[in-house]
Parts: structure tokens; sequence; C-alpha cells
């Protein structure tokens, strides 16, 4: 094969490789922007203080075609004949743009009901023969989602290493916003015109101009009478324009609630892969099979205990 037949083959195939991914690219592009395609996933409360039936507590939708959908209504499909309504989007349907993802969770319910008629569903929803499946009521007609959303949580982990530890944020809130355990203080400021000012206090805002025309002393830090009495003094000297001060002592709530809920204090500690993965899931097993035993004796305990009982109570 001379130089020039050579160059040309490699050509040809540089060319079909180009084409071939040229194909694949358009079949996607069209598939992605043709039809429907929808993953969903949905939570259940079995027990509830609220009300005597099961019931959806939530429902998740997520739009994987560069197309928008139209739903009007979302039922599960319990079984082969019933249809439970989640929700009717009435007049104003859920429009699920491109890639978009949508969620709702729900409160207890008071009952079902059918026509007139009240029904149970509790024992059909405990039925592992009777398959739940989440149907859509679109603009192109019924859809069967077909495809779930895989949920995760680090919880899971947990039951299978107990060295996996999840940790919640803990954060206080005042009218919907967080400032922090080092807050010492938060002073409510109304002003004449009606307008609120929320202004968080930390223990060394004497060093900084925390207000536009005075600075906070060290003094008026040392209790919320102070401050507030220190407040009410620049108000009556024309220097703070406001008609009502609130002042609330954070700190000693941090204190009341942290201290009785989080006495303990522990070090996160770093793990390497081996201690993680090996050492762990072994430690793992151990206390599981210390468990079971525990349990067994508990219950040949409660075994041997039943004969007494009866007799004391003959």
């Amino acid at each position: 094969m001379d130089i020039d037949t050579a160059i040309s083959v490699i050509n040809s195939i540089v060319a079909l490789i180009v084409s071939i991914i040229a194909l694949v690219y358009t079949v996607k592009t069209y598939l992605l922007k043709s039809g429907a395609s929808v993953r969903a996933s949905f939570g259940m409360c079995s027990s509830s203080v609220y009300c005597e039936d099961q019931y959806v507590t939530s429902i998740t939708l997520e739009n994987l075609k560069d197309r928008a959908i139209v739903i009007f209504k979302i039922y599960l499909k319990i079984g082969h004949n019933y249809y439970l309504e989640v929700e009717d989007f009435g007049d104003s349907p859920l429009i699920l743009k491109p890639f978009e993802a949508f969620k709702k969770e729900y409160d207890a319910i008071d009952l079902y009901s059918i026509n007139m008629n009240r029904i149970d569903l509790n024992k059909i929803f405990d039925d592992k023969k009777a398959k739940k499946k989440i149907v859509l009521s679109t603009s192109d007609g019924k859809y069967v989602v077909s495809s779930w959303i895989k949920n995760w949580d680090p919880v899971y982990d947990f039951f299978n290493n107990h060295l996996t530890a999840v940790i919640h944020p803990r954060r206080a809130t005042y009218k919907g916003k967080a400032y922090g355990i080092n807050t010492k203080y938060i002073v409510d400021i109304k002003t004449e015109s009606g307008k609120e000012e929320v202004i968080p206090i930390y223990p060394r805002d004497y060093e900084i101009k925390k207000f536009k025309n005075f600075r906070l002393t060290k003094e008026c830090l040392t209790s919320k009478e102070n401050l507030e009495e220190y407040l009410y003094e620049q108000v009556g000297a024309g220097i703070l324009n406001c008609s009502e001060i609130s002042v609330h002592d954070t700190e000693s709530w941090f204190n009341e609630t942290y201290e009785s809920e989080h006495k303990k204090t522990i070090e996160a500690k770093y793990y390497n892969w081996f201690f993680y993965k090996i050492l762990g899931s072994v430690l793992t097993k151990y206390s599981n099979y210390r468990l079971r035993r525990k349990n067994k004796k508990a219950k040949k305990a409660n075994k041997s205990m039943q004969p007494t009982a009866k007799a004391s109570a003959d």
C-alpha cells in the first residue's frame, strides 16, 4: 500500500468516525426533545397520631427531557384498578420545564372517599402484590412513570458501618434569619414610620460603630437591661430615631437550650480508608451479633416469666 492510498484510507476512517459521532449526537438530541420521560418518587406515612389512614406525605417528579410537560393531575395507582388522586392542579396545570424537578409535601388526611362512600385503603397499601405506580394526566394523555428517583441517605450507610456519622447543623432563628451562637443580644427597633430593623449585637461590638450616630459601651453590654436603658438614653438625646426598642437576650437562651441538650462535646477524628471500610465493617458485624444475642436472651427471659405470671394470676 503506497502513501497516497494509506492517507485516503485514514481520511475515510476519520470521516466515518465524524459522521457516526454526528449521527449519535443528532439521535440523542432528537430523543431528548421528543416524547416524555419523567422519574418520580413518593413518601408514605404508615402510622400517625393525626389520622387512621395511611397517606402520601410527599411527591417528587423530575423531567428528563429537553421539552416541557404539562401535568393536570397526579395519581398513585394501587394494584390494577385503584387510582388515588394525589394532586389536582385544576385550572393552573403544572408546567414541568426541561430537566426541572417538582416536589410537594402533604399533611394528614381526614378520610378517603369514593362517590358518597368512605373507603379504607390500609390493607391494600400493605399488600405487597398490589403494586404502586405514579400515573400522570398530561397534555399528551396518560403517562405511567416507570423510572424511579433513587433516594439515598447516609443513615443507610450507618446500618452497614456504625462508624458512619450523620451530623445535623442547628440554627436558632429570629424572624426567619439565623445570627450565630456568638450573638449576645438581638435588638428589635421600630421607627416612627413603622419600619422595623433587627440588629444583632455581639460581645465585642463596643469596639466598632454598630449604630450610625453613636457607639455602644462595654458597660451597656453587661446585661439586657443595661443595653435597653442605654439605647433609650440615645433616643431621649435625639441621637437614635425610633419609637420602640426590644432587646432579646439570646446568649442566655443559647446557654439554656444547648447546655441541656448538648452537654457533652466530642471532637471529630479522621479515620483512614482501612479503618473505616475494614475495621468499621468488622466492628459493626460484631456489634450486631451482640445485639442479636442480647435480644435472644431477653426473649427467653420473657418466655420463662410467662408461666410464673399465669400461675400467680390463678
